[in-house]
C-alpha cells in the first residue's frame, strides 16, 4: 500500500476554514503539498502555500497543529498529513492549480472534503475549539 506524506496549512477567519478548489479535483483540498526532493516540511509547505496563495508564512508564528492519517483518494494508498497554523503577509490569492478559495463552514456539506479532512482534521479542529 502506497502512503503519502503533504504538509498542510490551516486558516481559520470568523469561524471558517479556508479550502481550495483545484482544476481537475473532487473534493475540496487544504492548502499544501508535497515535498519536492531535498526539501523540509517547513520548506515545502512555505513554497506550496507562496505557490497555491501566493502568500508568505510568518515563520515565528508557525504552530504545528498535529499529524492526521486516512485512506487517500487514490485505491489502495494512504495519505498523512503534517498541519500547521501559522500569521502570513500578503494576499489570498487563488493561484497555480487553484481555481477558486472556499470558507467551509462546519455547517456545509462534508462530502466535498477529502476523506483525511473529513473523518480526521475537522473533527479534530472542532475538539480543540479552533473550530466552533
Amino acid at each position: 500500500m502506497k502512503k503519502y506524506r503533504k504538509y498542510a496549512l490551516c486558516i481559520i477567519r470568523e469561524n471558517r476554514l479556508l479550502v481550495q478548489e483545484e482544476v481537475g479535483e473532487e473534493y475540496y483540498l487544504l492548502p499544501g503539498g508535497r515535498a519536492e526532493e531535498e526539501e523540509g516540511a517547513i520548506q515545502a509547505l512555505c513554497r506550496e502555500v507562496r505557490e497555491e496563495l501566493g502568500i508568505e508564512l510568518e515563520l515565528a508564528s508557525l504552530n504545528f497543529l498535529g499529524k492526521f492519517e486516512d485512506v487517500s483518494r487514490e485505491p489502495d494508498a494512504r495519505i498523512q498529513i503534517e498541519l500547521y497554523q501559522a500569521d502570513f503577509h500578503g494576499k489570498l490569492t487563488p493561484c497555480a492549480e487553484v481555481k477558486n478559495l472556499i470558507w467551509f463552514d462546519k455547517n456545509d456539506n462534508w462530502d466535498r472534503l477529502t476523506p483525511v479532512a473529513k473523518n480526521k482534521i475537522l473533527p479534530a479542529l472542532l475538539e480543540k475549539g479552533l473550530l466552533t
